[in-house]
C-alpha cells in the first residue's frame, strides 16, 4: 500500500514538473510570438482548470486572430481566478488602439465589445467615447455613430456623455437617423432649454419636414416646419420652413395661406434676394393672378 503512494506521489511530481515545464516553453515561444508552438506545448492541459494555462492559450489564439477561441479561454481563465484580470484588459485596449491607428473602427468597436463581455465591470465608456470622437472630427459619421450607440449603452449620465450628445445628434442627422436623433433632442431640450438645445432641435425638425415634403407627406412636413417657425431657430431656416409651408397650402389649394407663407419669406429677407425671394415673388404673382 505504502509502495502504491509513493508510486503516485512519484507519478504526480514528474506529471506536475512536466507540466510546469510545458508551461514555461509556452511562455518562452509566446515571447518568441511562435504561438502554434506554444499552443503544441501546453494544448493538451486545456480541459485542466489552471488559471495561467487557460489564460496562456487565449493568448495564443488572441495572438493567432482567432478571437472567438481567445474570449473562451480568457473567460476561463476569470472564472477560476482574477490573476489575469489585467492583462487581458491590457491586449483588448491595446489591440483597440492600435486597430484605431489603422482606421479600423468595427475591430476597435469589437474588442471593447468582448472586454465588456467578459469583464462587466470595467469602466471603458470613455474609451468609446474617444473612439466615437475621432471619427466624428475626421467627417466618419458612420463610424462616430457606431461608437456613441455603443458608449451611450454604457453610460449616458456622465459629463463625458453629456459633452458628446452635440457630435452624436450631429452623426444621426448625417445618418439620416432623424426619428431618433428627434427623440434624443426633445429629451434634451426639456433636460436644459438651451440655445444650443433649440438650435439643434430646430435643424432636426427642419431635416424632417424636408424629408416628409419630399415624400409627399405634406400634412405630416406641416407639423415639424411649423415648429421651426414657432422657436425661430435655426433663424437661417425660417425662411426655407416659411417657403415649404406656402408651397404645400399652395398645392393644396389653400392661397390665402399660401399667400401668407410667401409673404413671410420676403419680410425675412429685407434685401429681397436669393432664389426662396424669386420664388415667392413668383409664386405672390401667380396668387393674384388667380383671384
Amino acid at each position: 500500500m505504502k509502495t502504491k503512494i509513493i508510486f503516485i506521489l512519484i507519478f504526480e511530481l514528474i506529471f506536475c514538473s512536466q507540466k510546469i515545464q510545458h508551461i514555461n516553453n509556452a511562455r518562452k515561444f509566446i515571447n518568441q510570438w511562435n504561438y502554434d508552438r506554444a499552443l503544441i506545448e501546453i494544448l493538451k492541459y486545456r480541459e485542466e482548470k489552471n488559471v495561467e494555462i487557460q489564460y496562456l492559450l487565449g493568448y495564443c489564439y488572441f495572438g493567432k486572430n482567432e478571437y472567438d477561441e481567445a474570449k473562451d479561454y480568457f473567460k476561463n481563465s476569470l472564472d477560476i481566478d482574477s490573476l489575469f484580470r489585467d492583462s487581458i484588459i491590457n491586449i483588448y485596449t491595446n489591440a483597440a488602439k492600435k486597430a484605431l491607428k489603422i482606421s479600423e473602427l468595427p475591430k476597435a468597436l469589437q474588442f471593447y465589445k468582448t472586454l465588456a463581455d467578459l469583464i462587466p465591470d470595467y469602466k471603458q465608456a470613455d474609451n468609446l467615447f474617444l473612439v466615437a470622437d475621432l471619427n466624428f472630427q475626421q467627417g466618419n459619421y458612420p463610424g462616430a455613430l457606431l461608437g456613441y450607440l455603443r458608449a451611450f449603452e454604457i453610460d449616458s449620465i456622465s459629463e463625458t456623455a453629456r459633452k458628446s450628445v452635440r457630435n452624436f445628434l450631429k452623426s444621426l442627422i448625417e445618418c439620416d437617423s432623424l426619428k431618433l436623433a428627434l427623440k434624443i433632442a426633445i429629451k434634451e431640450y426639456k433636460r436644459s432649454k438651451t440655445s444650443e438645445n433649440i438650435l439643434i432641435l430646430g435643424e432636426i425638425n427642419y431635416l424632417i419636414g424636408q424629408k416628409l415634403y419630399v415624400l409627399g407627406m405634406r400634412d405630416s412636413a406641416v407639423v415639424f416646419f411649423k415648429e421651426v417657425i414657432a422657436n425661430q431657430e435655426p433663424k437661417s431656416l425660417v425662411d426655407d420652413a416659411c417657403f415649404y409651408l406656402g408651397e404645400t397650402y399652395y398645392q393644396q389649394g389653400n392661397f390665402s395661406q399660401a399667400l401668407d407663407y410667401y409673404k413671410k419669406v420676403l419680410r425675412l429677407n429685407p434685401y429681397q434676394k436669393g432664389e426662396l425671394v424669386q420664388k415667392s415673388q413668383a409664386r405672390i404673382k401667380e396668387i393674384k393672378e388667380k383671384q
